[in-house]
């Protein structure tokens, strides 16, 4: 199986003629940390018959909680025309790609920094029947604007997620990652070490329920790029995600881990 077809698979391969529903609690973050927004939606999606198209349907819960005359955006992602050498575009914004590992470890990237122009990404974390991601958005000056942090579950809305938060010191951790490369190339698992010391480009932001992100505060063509995020799971192991950007913008490398800290 080609690149191309391994990415589709690991992305929609689970999906049948029934719908899939995602229900989800949006948050969104400032840079500074401050919660300034919260919302519910669904996220649908369907296959056909022979897997070759995705209906994606998201559907906006209204201010009581009712979804039956709530707004709703559908879009179709086609086999033929979205399954690209770099990813599978989806329509609601062409200029990103998504890429999987496959069993939920996805993400949504821009293949290129360009500056002055919208940047960024989401990386989905699955930890069961639950499903968590972090959107993170660049503005037009290039400076980080916001974040998103959405707290899935498969079929219904729950209460039931496990707060997991970090422990004081985050300290050290160790695992195994694989790496995807801008062909859609997936390495062999390998051991991975993760220490969380912030560096000179780096902003460290700790959020709620066990999210932690390594973010530059402005992204900038005079070095190389690295946008990371980390989700602690009711397990105390720690789901980790990082993409590289060289000096001249261009994505080069996508990380997935799954770790626990050294004792």
């Amino acid at each position: 199986m080609n690149n191309l077809d391994k990415n589709w698979n690991n992305l929609f391969g689970e999906y049948t003629t029934d719908e899939t529903a995602w229900y989800g609690r949006w948050t969104v973050y400032s840079p500074d940390r401050e919660a300034i927004g919260t919302k519910q939606a669904i996220r649908i999606f369907r296959s056909n018959s022979n897997n070759t198209a995705i209906t994606h349907i998201n559907r906006y819960v209204d201010a009581n909680g009712n979804t039956e005359n709530s707004k709703e955006k559908t879009w179709q992602i086609e086999r033929a025309t979205c399954n690209q050498p770099d990813g599978v575009i989806h329509p609601a914004m062409p200029f990103m790609r998504s890429l999987s590992f496959g069993k939920g470890a996805t993400a949504w990237i821009a293949p290129k920094f360009v500056p002055g122009k919208p940047f960024g990404g989401e990386f989905f974390f699955r930890d069961g029947n639950w499903r968590k991601s972090v959107a993170i958005a660049y503005g037009e000056n290039d400076r980080l604007d916001r974040i998103v942090h959405i707290e899935e579950h498969l079929g219904g809305f729950s209460d039931e997620s496990v707060s997991v938060e970090f422990p004081d010191d985050l300290g050290d951790w160790i695992g195994n990652q694989r790496t995807m490369t801008s062909d859609l190339s997936i390495s062999s698992e390998e051991k991975i070490q993760l220490s969380f010391n912030q560096g000179v480009d780096c902003k460290m932001i700790l959020l709620p329920r066990g999210l932690v992100l390594m973010l530059p505060e402005q992204v900038t063509m005079a070095r190389p790029i690295q946008i990371a995020a980390a989700q602690c799971t009711a397990e105390r192991q720690l789901k980790y995600f990082a993409a590289h950007y060289t000096a001249d913008g261009a994505f080069t490398l996508l990380i997935s881990a799954t770790l626990q800290q050294e004792i």
